[in-house]
C-alpha cells in the first residue's frame, strides 16, 4: 500500500537534482534604439551659488574714517571691506560713526569719474565726482525714471584752503555726501563719503576714464540698467533702473547703529 507513495517521492527528487545541475539562464537585457541610454549623474561639487538678483547683501566692517583726498594709503584702507568691479577694479567700502567710506581704485592709469547710485523707495540719487561735485535725482513714473533734480556743480577747487574746506564741510551737510574730484590725489583713485542713518544703503557704483574712452566700469555685478549705460557727458532725463539688481551695504547690527547715530 505504500508503493505509489515511495515512487513519487523518488520521481521528485530526481527532478529537483536535475533542476539543481541545469545552468542558471542569462537575463536578457532589452535596449530601446529610441531612447537615450541614460549616464550615471556627476558627482556634487560644492559651488558657491552666485547670488540672485536682490540679494547681495554686503556687511561692511567698523573701520577708521579715511581723509577724502584722493589718495589712497595702504593704512587708511586697510580696515576696509575689499569688492571688485566689473573689470577687477577695487572697491573699498567701511563705516564710521553714520557715514558709508567707498574708495574706488582703478586698474588702469589715468583720471577717472564716479557715480553713486542710491536707491530709496521711489527715488534714485546719482552722486557724481569729476572736476566738481552734483547730485542727481529721479522718480519712478510710469515710464521708468524721470530726472527731477539736475546737477547743481559745486565744490571745484582741489586746494586745501580754509574756503575750499567750508564749500566742502557745507556741501557734506546740505547734500548728505562728499567726495574728493578727480583733480585731487591720485588720478585712478576716488573716496566717498555718505551718510548712512538707517544703517543700510542700496546702491551701485560705476566709473569711466575722464578721457573720454566710451567705458562704464560697474558694481556689482549683476547691474543690467542704464546705470552702466549712462553717456559720460549730460545724463538723460529718463532713465532706467532696476535696483532690484543692486547691492545691500548694511552695518553688522543695524539697531546698535542707529541707537549709536542717535546718541
Amino acid at each position: 500500500m505504500f508503493k505509489p507513495f515511495t515512487q513519487t517521492a523518488i520521481l521528485i527528487a530526481v527532478l529537483a537534482m536535475a533542476s539543481a545541475c541545469a545552468p542558471a539562464a542569462t537575463p536578457v537585457s532589452v535596449i530601446s534604439t529610441d531612447l537615450p541610454i541614460p549616464t550615471p549623474a556627476p558627482t556634487a561639487t560644492a559651488i558657491p551659488a552666485s547670488p540672485t538678483p536682490g540679494e547681495l547683501v554686503i556687511v561692511a566692517p567698523n573701520g577708521s574714517p579715511p581723509i577724502l583726498d584722493g589718495t589712497m594709503s595702504a593704512d587708511e584702507w586697510s580696515d576696509a571691506k575689499r569688492e571688485l568691479f566689473s573689470d577687477g577694479s577695487e572697491l573699498f567700502m567701511k563705516l564710521h560713526e553714520g557715514y558709508l567710506y567707498l574708495g574706488i581704485r582703478a586698474r588702469a592709469p589715468g583720471m577717472i569719474v564716479g557715480n553713486i547710485f542710491l536707491s530709496q523707495g521711489d527715488r534714485v540719487s546719482i552722486l557724481h565726482s569729476s572736476a566738481a561735485l552734483g547730485t542727481a535725482v529721479y522718480e519712478k513714473g510710469a515710464d521708468g525714471f524721470q530726472q527731477t533734480q539736475d546737477f547743481v556743480w559745486r565744490c571745484r577747487s582741489s586746494s586745501n584752503s580754509p574756503s575750499a574746506q567750508a564749500a566742502r564741510e557745507a556741501f557734506l551737510q546740505e547734500e548728505g555726501w562728499l567726495a574728493d574730484i578727480s583733480y585731487m590725489g591720485i588720478p585712478e583713485e576716488l573716496e566717498y563719503k555718505i551718510a548712512m542713518s538707517d544703517g543700510s544703503l542700496r546702491l551701485a557704483v560705476t566709473f569711466t576714464p575722464a578721457s573720454g574712452v566710451s567705458v562704464r566700469i560697474y558694481w556689482p555685478l549683476s547691474l543690467a540698467d542704464d546705470s552702466i549705460k549712462a553717456p559720460q557727458g549730460e545724463f538723460p532725463k529718463n532713465m532706467q533702473f532696476y535696483p532690484s539688481t543692486w547691492a545691500t551695504v548694511t552695518a553688522d547690527n543695524i539697531s546698535a547703529w542707529i541707537e549709536h547715530i542717535g546718541d
